[in-house]
């Protein structure tokens, strides 16, 4: 009977534990559920258009504020060896303007020469893909199942889609380096504010604790440090690992011979920073660019572009990037698909920090009032 007993006890706890976590995925649900209604009526009612207006032109202030923020553990470790805080905040965005001059000069030019000549030579490369998925249809055609509908379908979609890409985006992008003297004249801006800002960092504080009633301030405390803790290191950790999968393709693609390697390198960088589906919009167009030139230079693309994502994503990303956020994969996989409804690639690479934002809301707040606790039990 006693042994019954506890058998019946493990099953008991077993059904309570998974209840628990059906409850508890219920529960996010839920809340992911209530945020796309909110985007939702928000989009409807063009609150989100005229947000997005806002921030346009506020963008100078925010990104003062983000320089301020980001280069305030840099000027306080200055302040702590006892340089004085003006002294410490010229020399660490002399320091940033540099970097930003030195990186303009040596790969912008290259950047928007390699561009440009891919453009011309986007005729070519829809020819030799053309070319390549008929070859590959042939070799699986048979007369039990045509596949001319199927390779005439794939072949309008990749001219579309590359057409699209020279004619809109890839001019917009040349457009935006070469002549671009509102973003300019707004990073500007935004360093002077940044400056003015971290000048005044401590002050900039006290103002935001005598906003909030006193009773508070503990408790803002304690988000602040969380928030801190988790954009610095998901930012730093996105940072190295944009860099490693940038240098490694680089070389990679040097190796292969296709042509503006630095362009794909930069771009399969920059697309990374999407989890899950960035290293895919990076790496199919240079595979399939690879494959239009010969198919060695294809497959070196092809080993370079996997080798690089397999370290990234299995070592690098959980080690630097995924701790910093602790989000389950599913739930970063919705926020991405709900945020690139509302706000297309920008709101792709918005998401994950903004759940994570949330996600240290809720737990603070589940830690307060135990809310999760008197749900699950």
């Amino acid at each position: 009977m006693k042994k019954e007993k506890e058998i019946d006890f493990k099953s008991l706890n077993e059904i309570l534990k998974t209840g628990n976590i059906l409850l508890k995925l219920i529960l996010t649900f839920s809340i992911l559920a209530i945020a796309v209604l909110v985007l939702y009526l928000l989009d409807k009612t063009s609150v989100l258009v005229t947000l997005g207006h806002i921030i346009g032109i506020l963008s100078p202030l925010f990104i003062g504020i983000f320089l301020s923020w980001l280069l305030e553990p840099f000027i306080n470790y200055f302040v702590k060896n006892k340089v004085s805080r003006k002294l410490a905040t010229l020399v660490v965005y002399l320091v940033l303007i540099f970097l930003i001059i030195l990186i303009i000069s040596l790969i912008v030019p290259e950047f928007i020469s390699q561009l440009n000549e891919l453009i011309k030579k986007i005729p070519d490369f829809l020819t030799s893909i053309n070319t390549l998925i008929t070859n590959i249809f042939k070799n699986f055609s048979s007369n039990n199942f045509d596949t001319t509908n199927m390779k005439d379908n794939l072949i309008e979609s990749v001219n579309k889609f590359v057409n699209n890409l020279s004619t809109n985006n890839l001019a917009v992008i040349v457009d935006k380096f070469s002549s671009s003297i509102k973003f300019l004249s707004n990073i500007v801006v935004g360093l002077l504010i940044g400056i003015y800002l971290s000048l005044d960092y401590t002050k900039a504080s006290k103002y935001l604790r005598m906003i909030v009633p006193k009773r508070f301030h503990d408790e803002l405390k304690i988000l602040k440090n969380s928030f801190n803790t988790m954009l610095r290191s998901y930012i730093s950790g996105t940072l190295l690992s944009c860099l490693f999968v940038f240098i490694f393709t680089l070389i990679g693609l040097l190796f292969s011979g296709i042509s503006s390697p630095l362009l794909f390198a930069v771009f399969c960088a920059l697309t990374n920073i999407i989890p899950y589906f960035g290293p895919y919009i990076g790496g199919i167009p240079v595979v399939l660019f690879g494959f239009a030139i010969n198919p060695v230079t294809g497959l070196i693309c092809l080993v370079t572009i996997l080798i690089v994502q397999f370290i990234d994503g299995n070592i690098l990303n959980p080690i630097i990037v995924g701790k910093a956020v602790s989000l389950h994969p599913i739930t970063i996989m919705l926020s991405l698909l709900v945020f690139e409804y509302f706000f297309g690639i920008i709101g792709m690479i918005l998401a994950t920090p903004i759940v994570a934002t949330i996600k240290i809301i809720i737990i603070f707040f589940n830690d307060k009032y135990h809310f999760m606790e008197k749900i699950t039990n």
